[in-house]
């Protein structure tokens, strides 16, 4: 302690009691009053010497106090805050405060607020009272707090999650990092923005607008209920839309069910929301694809039955969506076809094989057959149970038909064109004999013409029938061509009816024909020929003794030609198909020729521009028609 000298010590506590005695006996009184104080008081000479003391500091009595230096019981890092207050209060006059802390026991500090005011004599500052008040707990719950506030910033500040301190008028107070982020907006941007605000351009899922006073914490704060997952867009400044999910919490005082505030969190679901956006569009495309698919599709469970098809499913297999969700792949297949599919749905389950891809046949609602080819995959359970089977069908009947009119088509060419290469060769050798007889005279011209006629006659048809696999092998290889041109079709089909006269007289059929003396128009005489000719061996085929009737007329700017047997006829059933390849009205063998004349005569039609039609029933013969418009229609023309 910085020793005092004594006159100066007994100076200041003479002053003092001459200040007391003035008071006329107030020294008790004074003493009475420091004792009884909650705070330590002490009165201080101006350097800091202790003149009396009431309550005690730490680890001090009050007695012990006395003509010690303050300075020496308070700490050193606090030390010259003190000095420097007390220096201050006797320079001023007027009071002033400090912190200052007191070594306490084991270690534990005590911190006080300290009060130092003048005790003035004969106008200046003879001693100095400090009010000593313990502040310890005070400032340890105060840094608690802080420390607690600190914490709470930085827990606030690193969520992922956005919060936003709206008053109880809405206006926003505060937010974190996150939701600037979120929100594209700094706190400063934001501050004083009300929900309700035009400028976030809020809207709900389906794109109308938020209205502000829906907003959750606009709700919250008119209701004091906390708000829960409300799903908003809200535009960002610089573009594009942030969706988040907002919940509101309101703050209340003690008593009051008004809030004074509302604390508002809200997650950043952009990100979810674009991928439920892009799921939505790829379940779209999806049943888009399923629905709109060229083939069959059609999901089975692992018992069999029927769970989901497309419509083109549906009209594969003839029956509606809901006929067949009642319904099993077995009962739709057709029997002698079951055994094969229950053992590949065997091998799918066991994981033999991922997929089986083959031909059969459905049964449809009517009870007609379909070939289909099948493919059947099996979708799993994430957790790798079977969960339902994809069915792709695609309707290969047609293809069949092909393939079974074309081994029909096998049978029928070797039956045809062997058929007259066998008399031709026994005519001939029988011509050779005839001419190999030893001694005797040539043969007479009656013997042998009749014979060479009949061979004359069988190179003709084998010639036709060559002819017609000829042009069977260059339409199907490409689509028919025309090249049209000028043409006098009056003219033209005299031309052929002289051409087939030995054909038409060997068949005993007398042809009348009705036409003008001469009709032209751009066409293709190749396929006009063509035309002709098939009708007229169709109808001395079919009608074979029995009178022809061949009409061509002008009909305004179209041609109109007909040809009509009086044959064996043509069911009503038949009237389209005898115009397919190699397809016949009748599959008796007494008939010749490979089922392509008729489809011929359609297709070379059709290429320049026209059409034809057949009006016939069984037994009362046939009547061909053939329009072809006079000038130029068709694109290759």
């Amino acid at each position: 302690m910085a020793a005092l000298g004594k006159s100066a010590e007994e100076g200041a506590a003479d002053a003092l009691k001459r200040q007391l005695a003035e008071l006329g006996g107030a020294e008790a009184l004074l003493q009475a009053i420091l004792g009884s104080a909650s705070d330590c008081i002490l009165v201080i000479s101006p350097d800091g010497t202790i003149l009396l003391s009431g309550r005690a500091l730490p680890r001090a009595s009050s007695a012990s106090l006395l003509r010690t230096s303050v300075y020496e019981h308070i700490a050193p890092e606090t030390r010259d805050a003190a000095r420097s207050c007390v220096e201050r209060v006797v320079r001023s006059g007027a009071s002033d405060s400090c912190e200052c802390t007191i070594p306490g026991e084991h270690g534990h500090a005590a911190r006080y607020e300290v009060r130092v005011s003048p005790i003035l004599c004969g106008g200046r500052v003879a001693t100095l009272l400090m009010i000593w008040a313990d502040v310890t707990e005070r400032r340890a719950t105060e840094a608690a707090l802080r420390r607690s506030e600190e914490r709470y910033r930085s827990v606030i500040a690193a969520l992922d999650e956005g919060i936003v301190l709206q008053d109880a008028s809405g206006a926003i107070q505060a937010c974190n990092a996150s939701a600037e982020r979120i929100l594209g907006l700094t706190s400063a941007e934001m501050a004083g923005r009300e929900s309700r605000d035009p400028r976030w351009r809020a809207v709900h899922e389906d794109g109308a607008p938020f209205n502000g006073d829906l907003h959750p914490a606009i709700v919250t704060l008119r209701t004091g209920a906390p708000q829960k997952n409300v799903i908003m867009g809200v535009h960002r400044p610089e573009g594009g839309m942030a969706w988040i999910s907002i919940n509101s919490q309101p703050l209340l005082r003690p008593s009051e069910s008004i809030p004074y505030a509302v604390v508002t969190s809200f997650h950043d679901i952009t990100e979810r929301k674009r991928s439920e956006e892009e799921l939505r569009r790829s379940e779209e495309r999806f049943r888009a694809t399923f629905n709109q698919a060229a083939v069959g599709i059609g999901q089975v469970s692992v018992e069999g039955r029927w769970l989901r098809m497309n419509e083109k499913f549906c009209d594969l297999v003839g029956y509606s969506h809901a006929e067949m969700t009642d319904l099993t792949f077995q009962q739709i297949t057709y029997p002698p076809d079951l055994p094969t599919d229950v053992e590949n749905v065997r091998r799918i389950l066991s994981g033999e094989v991922q997929t089986v891809s083959r031909e059969k046949r459905y049964v449809r609602k009517g009870g007609e057959l379909v070939w289909v080819k099948v493919t059947v995959s099996l979708v799993r359970h994430a957790s790798g149970a079977p969960a339902y089977f994809v069915v792709i069908a695609e309707d290969i009947t047609d293809r069949k038909h092909v393939e079974e009119t074309r081994q029909e088509f096998l049978t029928i060419a070797s039956h045809e064109l062997k058929t007259p290469i066998t008399p031709v060769m026994l005519r001939v050798q029988a011509l050779l004999r005839m001419y190999r007889r030893a001694g005797g005279p040539p043969p007479a011209a009656e013997e042998v013409i009749p014979k060479l006629e009949a061979v004359e006659a069988l190179l003709d048809r084998l010639n036709r029938l060559v002819e017609e696999l000829l042009d069977i092998s260059q339409i199907t290889a490409a689509p028919m061509t025309v090249a049209p041109e000028e043409v006098d079709l009056s003219a033209l089909l005299r031309d052929i009816l002289n051409g087939h006269a030995a054909l038409l007289r060997r068949a005993a059929c007398p042809v009348t024909v009705d036409a003008p003396s001469a009709l032209h128009g751009q066409w293709d005489p190749v396929r006009l020929e063509q035309i002709i000719t098939n009708l007229l061996s169709n109808a001395s085929k079919y009608g074979v003794g029995k009178p022809v009737d061949v009409a061509l007329e002008a009909s305004g700017d179209m041609a109109r030609l007909t040809v009509r047997d009086r044959g064996i006829g043509i069911a009503a059933a038949d009237h389209e198909r005898i115009f397919r390849c190699f397809q016949r009205a009748t599959t008796s063998r007494q008939y010749s020729g490979f089922g392509l004349g008729l489809w011929i005569v359609r297709e070379a039609a059709e290429a320049m521009g026209g059409a034809v039609r057949v009006e016939s029933r069984l037994g009362e013969g046939a009547r061909f028609t053939v329009e072809l418009p006079r000038a130029r229609r068709h694109a290759g023309c």
